[in-house]
């Protein structure tokens, strides 16, 4: 079984998913995965020349790193 249908997220409750956050990225392995993920997303910076096609990645890609740091309170 694919690990995405294991557990049926639909079924959880908020406060269980925001756990789950929390343990992932408490240690220092996660806290070191969610700097990189920033470093490459969030504190990057495109060109003036760069495609719309690649700002648009790039914003959703921000939005689901400020996603995990919110869930997991971390900044």
């Amino acid at each position: 079984m694919p690990p995405h249908e294991e557990y049926d997220t639909r079924q959880m409750s908020d406060e269980e998913i925001k756990k789950a956050f929390v343990r992932c990225f408490i240690s220092k392995e996660g806290k070191i995965v969610l700097s990189y993920l920033r470093r490459q997303t969030i504190e990057r910076c495109l060109g003036a020349d760069a495609e719309d096609r690649h700002l648009r990645d790039l914003e959703g890609q921000r939005r689901l790193v400020r996603q995990i740091e919110q869930l997991s309170d971390i900044n």
